[in-house]
């Protein structure tokens, strides 16, 4: 429930934070990119199933984790998770990346998972993307769960007089914290492999348009591109993105570890 309603603000955020990534020249202003994000809402849309598909599996995930290790171990336990099931989160990720960049997801999954070359790249973005994700998934959610006991996710229920507002309290607190170091460490990794999907969507559609497509090592691309104007717009967006996405998500995570933590009270003290 969580992530169908944050992705009404971030998909279209994610929107921008990609066409600001792939926009390798900074050729237009940021506030081009917003306008051309705002200006249709169906655009705006675009590859949302893809993106919901993907924040349900790293939100699901980590509250799978049991809440004793989220509270124990907060960055290590989140931080297997980013290891381990980084293949699995690109899988949505690609799709809503080439959806973005024109091609439906049929195309993605044919240029990506129908040949040897296609695997190749797929294992290459996810190799890009891997270390970054793991990262994030430490510092996202680890710090989100390191916070949660302080931010008072472990107070008697009865010091509570309403849980919604107490836990909107702690996510207004807790999004842009998280965001803030979130967007920090990923924002490199992000960026390279957004870049190298974009421009293995660009080659695909050419292929399949008939056109020739003049292919630049992606290290050359990277030389050109990755300037410091680049790395900051780069930053700016995605940092936009995490803090709205942050705040409206992890409001549903405490409220959902704040009412098993109501109900285990409740248990304990008998009046369930």
């Amino acid at each position: 429930m969580g992530t169908v309603v944050y992705n009404v603000y971030g998909i279209p955020a994610d929107r921008f934070r990609l066409m600001v990534a792939q926009d390798l020249r900074s050729s237009k202003p940021m506030k081009h990119w917003l306008k051309l994000t705002m200006a249709s809402p169906q655009a705006a849309f675009v590859g949302g199933t893809a993106r919901v598909g993907r924040a349900w599996m790293a939100t699901t995930t980590n509250l799978c984790i049991p809440r004793e290790w989220r509270h124990d171990y907060p960055f290590l336990s989140n931080l297997a998770l980013g290891v381990g099931l980084a293949p699995l989160y690109n899988f949505p990720r690609v799709f809503q990346m080439g959806k973005v960049s024109g091609a439906r997801y049929p195309e993605t999954f044919r240029s990506l998972f129908m040949s040897v070359p296609g695997l190749k790249s797929y294992a290459q973005n996810t190799a890009l993307w891997a270390p970054g994700e793991a990262l994030r998934m430490c510092v996202c959610f680890g710090l989100k769960d390191f916070l949660l006991p302080k931010l008072g996710g472990d107070v008697h229920p009865d010091t509570v007089d309403s849980p919604i507002m107490h836990t909107g309290r702690m996510a207004a607190i807790a999004g842009p914290t998280v965001a803030l170091f979130e967007t920090t460490s990923a924002f490199v990794t992000e960026s390279l492999s957004t870049m190298q999907a974009h421009i293995k969507t660009k080659e695909a559609q050419a292929h399949a348009a008939g056109k020739k497509f003049v292919k630049q090592p992606l290290s050359q691309v990277l030389r050109e591109a990755f300037t410091l104007k680049y790395s900051v717009r780069c930053w700016i967006s995605l940092m936009v993105k995490n803090t709205g996405n942050n705040v409206l998500l992890f409001w549903f995570m405490f409220a959902s570890d704040y009412y098993v933590h109501l109900r285990r009270v409740r248990e304990e003290e008998g009046q369930l």
